[in-house]
């Protein structure tokens, strides 16, 4: 009966909104998609920044930084999410309203709308394991995401985040405009695909002796697969014992369904591994000659007659 009343809330109070919600998301494909062609930086940049926002507001994830950064970022468009889903989060304050899109789905039941959800709290969670234990942390491909900043405020762990030169200075004004502090961490400007990111990173102060925890959350995928293992044995190398590696694959079957349905991604996305079957026995094969165990598997997606895992966040740790 609650659900009943908290849907017939939310259908009252959005109905007369919907021409505002069409606004918004007209806001919001205009920002991620014009703005960001003529700022040369990908949408894909933003990653998972949209859904940061609806989390905090649907009481899920606090995280108040990332709702001051898309105030100000030029690709974001704060005023466009309001716009758009403004209904459901005054519905969920009022009578506890709560949509897919600002909850996560139970393991196995995730799906291309919500299983973003559930790998932000999954590499939140990896975060807040091993922050402690290292002396460093390097986020590969950090795009927008404020995660590290906001959980190595006032601890003695040393901080890099590399990205594309672009996409990093979006972010470094982004920052200054919205008064986040940012000062500990060490923004390294590097192309995966041209620059000796491990170079630049070492010439950067980084110390390959001392244990180090890598996030790299939606980069390699759209990097050959040559480049993705060149990484890896990178990150092995510059491993001191105890480092950990958290990483994000997407299944073959799920990305080549994608390719045959975007043009964009056929022409993005280039690495990606099998997750059917034993998935775990074909992740550990991609990282056994590298030296790092792996520990930690989450798959995402239900395995069944007709599907299977579309995407696996892996942790492995440096023995």
């Amino acid at each position: 009966m609650k659900t009943v009343i908290q849907q017939l809330v939310y259908a009252i109070i959005q109905f007369p909104l919907i021409p505002l919600a069409i606004i918004g998301v007209g806001m919001i494909i205009y920002r991620e998609h014009v703005v960001a062609k003529r700022l040369g930086v990908s949408p894909t940049t933003l990653g998972a920044l949209g859904n940061k926002w609806l989390l905090h507001h649907f009481g899920t994830r606090s995280d108040p930084d990332t709702v001051a950064f898309c105030k100000v970022l030029p690709m974001a468009s704060h005023h466009g999410l309001w716009a758009a889903f403004g209904g459901g989060i005054l519905s969920h304050r009022l009578v506890g309203y709560m949509p897919s899109i600002g909850s996560i789905p139970k393991p196995g039941t995730e799906n291309l709308t919500t299983f973003q959800n559930s790998k932000t709290m999954e590499f939140d969670r990896v975060l807040k394991e091993h922050v402690d234990g290292v002396e460093q942390v390097v986020v590969l491909g950090a795009g927008f995401d404020l995660r590290v900043s906001s959980s190595t405020a006032g601890k003695s762990v040393r901080v890099f985040e590399l990205d594309l030169p672009e996409a990093q200075k979006l972010k470094l004004d982004a920052l200054a405009a919205s008064g986040i502090p940012h000062s500990w961490v060490t923004y390294i400007p590097v192309d995966f695909n041209a620059d000796s990111w491990a170079t630049k990173l070492c010439e950067s102060g980084f110390d390959s002796s001392k244990p180090t925890l890598f996030l790299a959350e939606s980069v390699m995928p759209y990097l050959s697969e040559a480049m993705v293992r060149k990484a890896i044995e990178q990150i092995a190398v510059l491993s001191a014992p105890g480092s950990v590696l958290a990483k994000d694959f997407f299944s073959t079957e799920f990305v080549d369904g994608l390719k045959k349905m975007s043009k964009t991604l056929r022409e993005q996305v280039c690495f990606s591994v099998g997750l059917s079957g034993d998935a775990r026995a074909q992740l550990q094969s991609f990282f056994e000659s590298s030296g790092f165990e792996l520990t930690r598997v989450v798959l995402y997606g239900e395995e069944t007659k007709k599907a299977r895992p579309f995407c696996a966040i892996t942790t492995v740790i440096k023995a």
